[in-house]
């Protein structure tokens, strides 16, 4: 009888854990679709009809070479934290909006779009595969978003540039 206790304290101790932990769980998926939620003044599509940014090619074993391209950039932020992006002739639909866990004012990005591994961007740009992110700077006037678009990859994150958009629409 003694061990059938023993069994029931047990499993009533291993329910209770699995009971917490289910819930611990639950809260934070909702955590995070409320991250995920972009602030409405990122909402709306955003444009630079001729943004320069810079291309990084390994060319050696700490050598690179840095090409300039010049494109358009395109951007729409949904209010369920999705994007679309356009760089060049690349476009990306449904793009997560990420939150950066970091203290945006300290770390200066506030969202994080991550568009994967893409080719290449137009013409001229020399690297036919490269890892993108755009990080996404809180937003100082009403009309403009700043961006900084990284390549990623190498074992740092090269900033190929610094663009400022223009709000066309909002959503």
């Amino acid at each position: 009888m003694f061990k059938s206790i023993h069994q029931k304290t047990n499993y009533y101790k291993f329910t209770g854990k699995l009971f917490v932990l289910i819930i611990l769980m639950l809260s934070e998926s909702f955590t995070c679709y409320k991250q995920n939620q972009p602030e409405k003044e990122y909402l709306g599509r955003w444009l630079n009809a001729s943004a320069k940014i810079q291309v990084r090619t390994k060319t050696g074993f700490i050598k690179y070479k840095f090409t300039p391209v010049t494109v358009p950039i395109s951007l729409t932020i949904s209010p369920q934290g999705t994007a679309t992006c356009k760089i060049g002739d690349i476009e990306l639909n449904n793009l997560a909006l990420t939150k950066n866990l970091g203290n945006a004012e300290k770390t200066g990005v506030i969202y994080i779009i991550k568009l994967g591994e893409i080719g290449l961007i137009n013409n001229t740009d020399p690297v036919s595969e490269k890892e993108i992110e755009l990080w996404i700077k809180p937003i100082t006037n009403e009309k403009t978003l700043q961006i900084e678009i990284r390549q990623m990859g190498m074992l740092d994150a090269f900033p190929m540039g610094e663009v400022v958009l223009e709000k066309l629409m909002s959503l």
